[in-house]
């Protein structure tokens, strides 16, 4: 049965005793004789024995509570932390505020600044001069331009994760960050750049990124593969090939162009993620693409039927899939589940979105018990089929093997039925299950629903809507079964 409401640990506890009695206790010394009457440095406070993941949970329990102000962050802030993640708190971050962060927090290593529009260049830039063992920064959405990332590139040459996106940034900035050959200057380590949604910045500067940061992972931009592109066309002209070590690039949900996909083998071997077209997955593109060895998340969307699931999907899955964590299908009308669950024994992650049909093929009663095994997540959405039998047997087959799946989502699907649903957990008793939601499912009633209260789950969150055979009562009784067992359970029902 769901998992039950458990008593707060001593250490959520203690800090929600704190919060609550912050202004009264904690920082009544400071706001009566002190606040806005001096300009500290430094304060010797209650919280500065108080680790970086303390004061992390303390900060949001007060932006939670709505109780956070700036005479708490001058006591948060202290000499010994190591992260802050300030985010949450970015209608109170001034330049006043990083100025703090600047004297004090020397030992930093990760900052958090991302949507702080409050804070001028002029602040960032001189915050970020001081910290010079930063490892992390997130500059997301904030007033970032070009001098604040010269600072960067001549100050944090230690930094291996930035964060740039939607910011003032142009080509210029990208060049400062890297630094030149002979000063020592530059963030050289830099292992994930992300620059997406920066429109001054151009395939010229993500051209500089690729050349000169040469143990990036992951870099993202809309030109990553045309970039990529152009430096194979490059090196190629002068006898050359040279290989990146990115295992993600561009955005997520932009379709990788074909000329990529005709070198992708050749300059990103080590990629982990992509997202092709299906129309692509023939000829000498799917031979290159059948050689990324490496491959955990692969994102297909299908606009037409020219190659069928068959040969194109199932091909690659055959070269691929072994590695596979995470597959996402867009748009077919032949999906073969069971060439999925063969060929992906490692799978994860498994999103069937806009389906228009499924084929099944006969499988052994052994080798189904093997299929989707390892699969932790289940999105299926299916479009109006003539032919609901095929869905709901390949729907069938993927619940029954997944012993070990903790979120469910199903929409529209009218071959859900009760009947079906029980013969589901008579071979799987969904042990692991935390969240369920069907959506536009019309044939399940209330009844399934309280058969999984009642089943050996850890569910946390039941999600009905627009199901129209489980009614306000059906609603009204699970409310009132989770309320009488203490069950930790959110129930959402339309």
């Amino acid at each position: 049965m769901p998992q039950r409401s458990s008593p707060k640990t001593l250490k959520d506890l203690s800090i929600l005793n704190i919060a609550v009695h912050m202004d009264s206790l904690w920082a009544a010394d400071y706001i009566q004789n002190y606040l806005d009457q001096y300009h500290f440095m430094y304060i010797i406070g209650p919280f500065d024995a108080l680790p970086s993941h303390l004061v992390q949970d303390l900060l949001e329990l007060l932006v939670q509570k709505r109780q956070l102000s700036r005479r708490h962050l001058h006591l948060l802030i202290h000499q010994q932390l190591e992260s802050l993640y300030l985010g949450k708190c970015s209608s109170f971050m001034t330049d006043a505020i990083i100025r703090l962060v600047q004297i004090r927090c020397k030992k930093l290593k990760r900052l958090d600044l991302s949507r702080c529009n409050r804070l001028t260049s002029y602040g960032l830039s001189m915050a970020l001069s001081y910290l010079l063992k930063l490892v992390y920064l997130n500059l997301y959405s904030t007033n970032c331009t070009d001098d604040v990332i010269g600072t960067v590139g001549a100050i944090c040459i230690n930094l291996r994760d930035l964060n740039i996106c939607k910011t003032h940034v142009t080509d210029k900035g990208i060049f400062a960050l890297c630094g030149d050959d002979h000063s020592g200057q530059g963030c050289r380590k830099l292992v994930s750049l992300d620059v997406s949604f920066c429109p001054r910045i151009t395939i010229k500067g993500v051209k500089h990124a690729l050349r000169h940061l040469l143990k990036l992972r992951q870099l993202l931009h809309n030109d990553v593969c045309d970039a990529l592109v152009a430096l194979h066309e490059d090196a190629f002209q002068r006898g050359q090939t040279t290989p990146y070590h990115l295992r993600s690039g561009t955005v997520n949900d932009f379709v990788v162009p074909v000329s990529f996909l005709e070198i992708v083998d050749l300059v990103c071997p080590n990629l982990e993620y992509i997202f092709i077209l299906n129309e692509n997955l023939e000829g000498d593109v799917l031979e290159h693409i059948s050689r990324l060895t490496y491959l955990q998340n692969l994102s297909v969307s299908c606009t037409d039927s020219v190659v069928p699931f068959s040969e194109g999907l199932v091909s690659l899955l055959a070269s691929v899939g072994h590695g596979l964590e995470t597959l996402t299908l867009y748009g077919y009308d032949d999906i073969n589940v069971t060439a999925i669950g063969q060929s992906c024994p490692v799978l994860k992650t498994l999103t069937l979105e806009s389906c228009h049909g499924f084929s099944l093929e006969e499988v052994s009663s052994g080798s189904s018990a093997t299929l989707f095994c390892n699969l932790k997540s289940l999105r299926l959405g299916v479009e109006a089929i003539d032919n609901q039998a095929t869905v709901s047997q390949s729907l069938q087959l993927i619940l029954e093997g997944c012993h070990h799946v903790e979120n469910i989502e199903i929409t529209n699907m009218e071959g859900l039925t009760d009947d079906m649903f029980r013969h589901v957990l008579n071979h799987n008793l969904l042990t692991s299950l935390r969240e369920f939601s069907l959506i536009d499912c019309n044939n399940i009633t209330g009844a399934t629903m309280f058969e999984l209260l009642q089943g050996q789950n850890h569910l946390q969150r039941l999600v009905l809507l627009n199901c129209k055979e489980v009614m306000r009562r059906d609603y009204d009784q699970m409310m009132k079964i989770a309320a009488g067992q203490h069950f930790q359970l959110e129930i959402t029902w339309t």
